[in-house]
Protein backbone atom coordinates (compact mmCIF):
# COMPACT_ATOMS: atom_id res chain seq x y z
CA UNK A 1 0.00 0.00 0.00
CA UNK A 2 0.96 3.50 -0.81
CA UNK A 3 1.85 5.77 2.67
CA UNK A 4 -1.15 8.65 1.28
CA UNK A 5 1.17 11.04 3.21
CA UNK A 6 4.54 10.77 0.68
CA UNK A 7 4.22 12.62 -3.03
CA UNK A 8 3.11 10.19 -5.22
CA UNK A 9 5.42 10.35 -8.40
CA UNK A 10 4.10 9.96 -12.01
CA UNK A 11 4.74 10.30 -16.07
CA UNK A 12 2.75 11.09 -18.91
CA UNK A 13 3.26 9.22 -22.44
CA UNK A 14 2.40 11.70 -24.82
CA UNK A 15 1.06 15.02 -24.09
CA UNK A 16 -1.71 15.61 -27.49
CA UNK A 17 -5.34 16.18 -26.04
CA UNK A 18 -6.15 12.84 -24.04
CA UNK A 19 -2.47 13.60 -22.47
CA UNK A 20 -2.96 16.84 -21.62
CA UNK A 21 -6.67 16.53 -19.82
CA UNK A 22 -5.10 13.87 -17.76
CA UNK A 23 -1.92 16.22 -17.36
CA UNK A 24 -4.60 18.88 -15.72
CA UNK A 25 -6.95 16.24 -14.06
CA UNK A 26 -4.18 14.83 -11.99
CA UNK A 27 -2.75 18.47 -11.28
CA UNK A 28 -5.75 19.41 -9.11
CA UNK A 29 -4.75 16.39 -6.81
CA UNK A 30 -2.55 16.93 -3.82
CA UNK A 31 0.52 14.92 -2.84
CA UNK A 32 1.03 14.43 -6.69
CA UNK A 33 3.87 15.16 -9.07
CA UNK A 34 4.28 14.77 -12.91
CA UNK A 35 8.41 13.96 -12.43
CA UNK A 36 8.64 13.13 -16.20
CA UNK A 37 7.14 13.00 -19.61
CA UNK A 38 7.82 12.04 -23.44
CA UNK A 39 6.80 13.55 -26.65
CA UNK A 40 7.69 13.44 -30.22
CA UNK A 41 6.72 16.98 -31.08
CA UNK A 42 10.20 18.60 -29.77
CA UNK A 43 8.63 22.19 -30.00
CA UNK A 44 5.51 21.02 -27.57
CA UNK A 45 7.53 19.16 -25.33
CA UNK A 46 10.20 21.94 -24.62
CA UNK A 47 7.50 24.35 -24.01
CA UNK A 48 5.53 22.03 -21.60
CA UNK A 49 8.61 21.24 -19.94
CA UNK A 50 9.49 25.02 -19.21
CA UNK A 51 6.32 25.72 -18.59
CA UNK A 52 5.35 22.69 -15.57
CA UNK A 53 8.75 21.80 -14.90
CA UNK A 54 8.88 18.32 -15.85
CA UNK A 55 11.62 16.10 -17.57
CA UNK A 56 11.12 15.50 -21.34
CA UNK A 57 12.35 11.93 -21.65
CA UNK A 58 13.76 11.07 -25.08
CA UNK A 59 13.11 7.13 -24.46
CA UNK A 60 10.98 5.48 -22.37
CA UNK A 61 14.11 4.20 -20.12
CA UNK A 62 15.13 7.06 -19.24
CA UNK A 63 11.74 8.10 -17.62
CA UNK A 64 11.48 4.73 -15.89
CA UNK A 65 14.93 5.88 -14.18
CA UNK A 66 12.30 8.01 -12.37
CA UNK A 67 11.23 5.21 -10.40
CA UNK A 68 7.58 6.54 -10.97
CA UNK A 69 4.56 4.93 -9.33
CA UNK A 70 2.40 5.02 -12.42
CA UNK A 71 2.17 6.31 -15.96
CA UNK A 72 -0.22 7.68 -17.88
CA UNK A 73 -0.29 5.83 -21.27
CA UNK A 74 -1.62 8.03 -24.06
CA UNK A 75 0.30 7.55 -27.18
CA UNK A 76 -1.09 6.80 -30.61
CA UNK A 77 -3.44 3.13 -30.68
CA UNK A 78 -0.33 1.44 -32.20
CA UNK A 79 2.26 2.51 -29.98
CA UNK A 80 1.00 1.35 -26.95
CA UNK A 81 2.30 -2.51 -26.63
CA UNK A 82 5.76 -2.24 -26.56
CA UNK A 83 5.86 0.56 -23.68
CA UNK A 84 2.98 -1.27 -21.66
CA UNK A 85 5.26 -4.64 -21.74
CA UNK A 86 8.42 -2.34 -20.42
CA UNK A 87 6.62 -0.69 -17.77
CA UNK A 88 5.27 -3.89 -16.38
CA UNK A 89 8.43 -5.44 -16.70
CA UNK A 90 9.68 -2.44 -14.22
CA UNK A 91 6.44 -3.20 -11.97
CA UNK A 92 4.72 0.33 -13.21
CA UNK A 93 1.28 0.66 -12.22
CA UNK A 94 -0.66 1.85 -15.33
CA UNK A 95 -3.52 4.27 -16.80
CA UNK A 96 -3.75 3.26 -20.12
CA UNK A 97 -6.19 5.40 -22.71
CA UNK A 98 -8.62 3.51 -24.63
CA UNK A 99 -8.11 1.01 -26.67
CA UNK A 100 -5.89 -1.17 -24.75
CA UNK A 101 -4.88 -3.03 -28.20
CA UNK A 102 -5.60 -2.19 -31.64
CA UNK A 103 -6.52 -5.61 -32.18
CA UNK A 104 -6.57 -9.13 -30.88
CA UNK A 105 -3.02 -10.31 -32.07
CA UNK A 106 -1.60 -7.13 -29.87
CA UNK A 107 -3.50 -8.10 -27.08
CA UNK A 108 -2.31 -11.61 -27.09
CA UNK A 109 1.27 -9.91 -26.34
CA UNK A 110 0.35 -8.31 -23.65
CA UNK A 111 -1.96 -10.44 -22.08
CA UNK A 112 0.46 -12.06 -19.96
CA UNK A 113 1.81 -8.88 -18.69
CA UNK A 114 -1.41 -7.40 -17.80
CA UNK A 115 -1.62 -10.65 -15.34
CA UNK A 116 0.92 -9.83 -12.95
CA UNK A 117 -1.48 -9.26 -9.93
CA UNK A 118 0.89 -6.84 -7.49
CA UNK A 119 0.07 -4.04 -9.88
CA UNK A 120 -2.88 -1.77 -10.50
CA UNK A 121 -3.79 -1.36 -13.61
CA UNK A 122 -7.32 1.03 -15.07
CA UNK A 123 -8.21 1.55 -18.90
CA UNK A 124 -9.25 5.39 -19.12
CA UNK A 125 -13.24 4.85 -20.65
CA UNK A 126 -13.06 8.50 -18.53
CA UNK A 127 -17.03 8.76 -19.77
CA UNK A 128 -18.24 6.29 -16.51
CA UNK A 129 -17.07 8.87 -14.42
CA UNK A 130 -19.82 11.27 -15.43
CA UNK A 131 -22.14 12.23 -12.57
CA UNK A 132 -25.23 11.87 -15.10
CA UNK A 133 -23.90 8.47 -16.20
CA UNK A 134 -23.22 7.54 -12.46
CA UNK A 135 -27.06 8.66 -11.50
CA UNK A 136 -28.27 6.49 -14.50
CA UNK A 137 -26.50 4.01 -12.90
CA UNK A 138 -27.52 3.80 -9.66
CA UNK A 139 -31.51 4.62 -10.82
CA UNK A 140 -31.13 1.19 -12.89
CA UNK A 141 -29.10 -0.85 -9.80
CA UNK A 142 -32.03 0.10 -7.09
CA UNK A 143 -34.67 -1.21 -9.60
CA UNK A 144 -36.23 2.00 -10.52
CA UNK A 145 -37.42 1.03 -14.30
CA UNK A 146 -37.01 -2.61 -13.42
CA UNK A 147 -35.26 -5.07 -15.71
CA UNK A 148 -33.62 -3.97 -18.55
CA UNK A 149 -34.85 -4.81 -22.25
CA UNK A 150 -33.76 -2.44 -24.89
CA UNK A 151 -31.16 0.04 -24.72
CA UNK A 152 -30.55 2.92 -27.91
CA UNK A 153 -27.35 4.42 -27.81
CA UNK A 154 -26.72 7.40 -30.82
CA UNK A 155 -23.42 9.65 -30.44
CA UNK A 156 -23.04 12.26 -33.19
CA UNK A 157 -20.53 15.49 -33.63
CA UNK A 158 -18.21 16.78 -36.24
CA UNK A 159 -14.79 15.41 -36.62
CA UNK A 160 -13.01 18.42 -34.86
CA UNK A 161 -10.41 19.61 -36.77
CA UNK A 162 -7.78 19.66 -33.74
CA UNK A 163 -8.01 15.52 -33.26
CA UNK A 164 -4.55 14.53 -34.32
CA UNK A 165 -4.38 13.04 -37.86
CA UNK A 166 -3.04 9.49 -37.16
CA UNK A 167 -6.94 8.83 -36.11
CA UNK A 168 -7.48 8.49 -40.14
CA UNK A 169 -4.73 6.55 -40.25
CA UNK A 170 -6.21 2.50 -40.01
CA UNK A 171 -2.56 1.01 -39.48
CA UNK A 172 -1.96 3.30 -36.45
CA UNK A 173 -5.74 3.54 -35.38
CA UNK A 174 -6.77 0.28 -35.91
CA UNK A 175 -10.08 1.48 -37.13
CA UNK A 176 -12.78 5.21 -37.51
CA UNK A 177 -15.43 6.56 -35.34
CA UNK A 178 -16.22 2.93 -33.61
CA UNK A 179 -12.30 2.68 -32.01
CA UNK A 180 -12.09 6.28 -31.26
CA UNK A 181 -15.29 7.56 -30.52
CA UNK A 182 -18.20 4.53 -30.14
CA UNK A 183 -15.74 2.26 -27.35
CA UNK A 184 -16.67 4.63 -25.32
CA UNK A 185 -20.39 3.79 -25.82
CA UNK A 186 -20.21 -0.22 -25.53
CA UNK A 187 -18.54 0.58 -22.40
CA UNK A 188 -21.24 2.56 -21.26
CA UNK A 189 -23.77 -0.08 -22.55
CA UNK A 190 -21.86 -2.91 -20.54
CA UNK A 191 -22.02 -0.98 -17.60
CA UNK A 192 -25.37 -0.22 -17.62
CA UNK A 193 -26.47 -3.81 -18.77
CA UNK A 194 -23.92 -5.61 -16.02
CA UNK A 195 -23.80 -8.11 -18.65
CA UNK A 196 -21.08 -9.45 -21.37
CA UNK A 197 -21.98 -8.79 -25.23
CA UNK A 198 -22.36 -12.40 -26.76
CA UNK A 199 -23.36 -11.28 -30.03
CA UNK A 200 -23.19 -7.94 -32.84
CA UNK A 201 -24.28 -7.46 -36.49
CA UNK A 202 -22.79 -4.22 -37.99
CA UNK A 203 -23.04 -2.16 -41.58
CA UNK A 204 -21.39 1.10 -41.64
CA UNK A 205 -21.42 3.91 -44.73
CA UNK A 206 -19.05 6.55 -44.65
CA UNK A 207 -19.72 10.13 -45.13
CA UNK A 208 -16.58 11.24 -46.33
CA UNK A 209 -15.51 8.43 -48.60
CA UNK A 210 -11.56 9.63 -49.02
CA UNK A 211 -11.15 8.19 -45.84
CA UNK A 212 -9.75 4.39 -45.43
CA UNK A 213 -11.76 3.93 -41.62
CA UNK A 214 -15.73 4.08 -41.16
CA UNK A 215 -17.06 7.72 -39.72
CA UNK A 216 -21.00 6.99 -39.88
CA UNK A 217 -22.02 3.11 -38.27
CA UNK A 218 -24.94 1.06 -37.28
CA UNK A 219 -23.78 -1.75 -34.37
CA UNK A 220 -26.81 -4.11 -32.81
CA UNK A 221 -25.47 -5.60 -30.05
CA UNK A 222 -27.33 -8.75 -27.91
CA UNK A 223 -25.95 -9.50 -24.14
CA UNK A 224 -25.94 -12.55 -22.25
CA UNK A 225 -28.52 -11.41 -20.22
CA UNK A 226 -31.13 -10.92 -23.39
CA UNK A 227 -30.77 -7.15 -23.60
CA UNK A 228 -30.94 -5.85 -26.67
CA UNK A 229 -28.86 -2.65 -27.54
CA UNK A 230 -28.40 -0.74 -30.67
CA UNK A 231 -25.72 1.83 -31.35
CA UNK A 232 -25.15 5.06 -34.10
CA UNK A 233 -22.32 6.97 -33.92
CA UNK A 234 -21.23 9.11 -36.39
CA UNK A 235 -17.94 11.28 -37.10
CA UNK A 236 -19.30 14.56 -39.60
CA UNK A 237 -17.33 15.61 -42.01
CA UNK A 238 -18.95 19.23 -41.32
CA UNK A 239 -21.04 21.18 -38.65
CA UNK A 240 -23.94 19.23 -37.12
CA UNK A 241 -25.69 19.29 -34.13
CA UNK A 242 -23.82 17.54 -31.39
CA UNK A 243 -25.94 14.22 -29.57
CA UNK A 244 -24.86 11.86 -27.21
CA UNK A 245 -27.83 10.18 -25.94
CA UNK A 246 -28.83 6.95 -24.16
CA UNK A 247 -32.25 5.78 -24.12
CA UNK A 248 -32.92 2.90 -21.33
CA UNK A 249 -36.13 1.24 -21.92
CA UNK A 250 -36.87 -1.53 -18.44
CA UNK A 251 -39.82 -3.37 -17.57
CA UNK A 252 -41.59 -0.37 -15.34
CA UNK A 253 -40.10 2.90 -16.98
CA UNK A 254 -37.30 4.68 -18.79
CA UNK A 255 -34.26 6.69 -18.75
CA UNK A 256 -33.59 9.03 -21.02
CA UNK A 257 -29.74 10.25 -20.45
CA UNK A 258 -27.93 13.39 -21.73
CA UNK A 259 -24.21 13.19 -21.56
CA UNK A 260 -23.03 16.78 -19.90
CA UNK A 261 -26.78 18.01 -19.55
CA UNK A 262 -28.67 15.02 -17.24
CA UNK A 263 -31.09 12.34 -17.51
CA UNK A 264 -34.89 11.79 -17.22
CA UNK A 265 -36.65 9.03 -15.32
CA UNK A 266 -40.29 8.15 -16.71
CA UNK A 267 -42.80 5.21 -15.46
CA UNK A 268 -46.17 5.42 -14.88
CA UNK A 269 -45.85 7.26 -11.48
CA UNK A 270 -44.83 10.27 -13.29
CA UNK A 271 -41.20 11.78 -14.30
CA UNK A 272 -38.15 12.74 -12.33
CA UNK A 273 -35.60 15.27 -13.68
CA UNK A 274 -31.57 15.40 -12.84
CA UNK A 275 -29.85 18.08 -14.01
CA UNK A 276 -25.58 18.45 -14.22
CA UNK A 277 -25.79 21.57 -16.41
CA UNK A 278 -24.31 23.48 -13.28
CA UNK A 279 -22.03 21.14 -12.39
CA UNK A 280 -20.81 21.62 -16.08
CA UNK A 281 -20.98 25.67 -15.93
CA UNK A 282 -18.80 25.54 -13.05
CA UNK A 283 -16.38 22.83 -13.90
CA UNK A 284 -15.98 22.63 -17.64
CA UNK A 285 -16.89 20.06 -20.12
CA UNK A 286 -13.99 17.25 -19.28
CA UNK A 287 -14.65 17.46 -15.62
CA UNK A 288 -14.91 13.68 -15.49
CA UNK A 289 -11.31 13.57 -16.12
CA UNK A 290 -10.42 14.74 -12.88
CA UNK A 291 -13.12 12.44 -11.18
CA UNK A 292 -11.18 9.22 -13.03
CA UNK A 293 -7.80 10.84 -11.61
CA UNK A 294 -9.31 11.31 -8.04
CA UNK A 295 -10.45 7.13 -8.28
CA UNK A 296 -7.12 6.21 -9.49
CA UNK A 297 -5.02 7.80 -7.24
CA UNK A 298 -7.76 6.03 -4.20
CA UNK A 299 -7.12 2.97 -5.99
CA UNK A 300 -3.39 3.09 -5.87
CA UNK A 301 -3.20 4.40 -2.34
CA UNK A 302 -5.41 1.74 -0.77
CA UNK A 303 -4.17 -1.01 -2.81
CA UNK A 304 -7.85 -2.01 -3.90
CA UNK A 305 -9.27 -2.39 -7.51
CA UNK A 306 -9.96 0.38 -9.45
CA UNK A 307 -13.34 1.54 -10.93
CA UNK A 308 -12.34 0.35 -14.54
CA UNK A 309 -9.84 -2.49 -14.77
CA UNK A 310 -8.07 -4.58 -17.04
CA UNK A 311 -10.67 -7.04 -18.04
CA UNK A 312 -12.74 -3.95 -19.07
CA UNK A 313 -10.48 -2.82 -21.39
CA UNK A 314 -10.09 -6.48 -22.56
CA UNK A 315 -13.86 -7.27 -23.28
CA UNK A 316 -13.87 -4.08 -25.18
CA UNK A 317 -11.06 -5.20 -27.59
CA UNK A 318 -12.88 -8.25 -27.98
CA UNK A 319 -16.20 -6.53 -28.94
CA UNK A 320 -14.64 -4.06 -31.36
CA UNK A 321 -12.91 -6.67 -33.73
CA UNK A 322 -15.83 -8.89 -33.88
CA UNK A 323 -17.90 -5.75 -34.86
CA UNK A 324 -15.36 -4.68 -37.41
CA UNK A 325 -15.61 -8.64 -38.48
CA UNK A 326 -19.24 -8.44 -38.83
CA UNK A 327 -18.71 -5.66 -41.38
CA UNK A 328 -16.10 -7.31 -43.01
CA UNK A 329 -18.08 -10.57 -43.48
CA UNK A 330 -21.68 -9.28 -43.15
CA UNK A 331 -22.56 -11.83 -40.77
CA UNK A 332 -24.12 -11.99 -36.87
CA UNK A 333 -20.59 -12.45 -34.91
CA UNK A 334 -20.71 -14.63 -32.06
CA UNK A 335 -18.22 -13.07 -28.97
CA UNK A 336 -17.09 -16.44 -26.78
Amino acid sequence: MFNIYLTMKYGILGIGQAGLRHFEAFKKIKNLKLIGFIENNLSKAKSFEKKFKAKHCKKLKDLLLLKPNFIVLSLPHNQRAIPIISCIKKDINLLIEKPLATDPVELKKILPYLNKKKLTHSISFVHRYRKEVLKTNELIQTNKIGKIKFISEMMISQKSSQLPKWIDNKNMSGGGVLIYNAIHSIDKLVFFAKSKIVKVFSKYNNINNSLKVEDAICVILVFKNNVVANLVSVFAPYNVLPKWETKIFGEKGSIDLQIREGLTLKTNSGEQVYNFSKNYKKFGPNHNFFYQAQSYVNSLSKNKKPFVDVKDGIESVKIVNAIYKSIKLNKTINIS
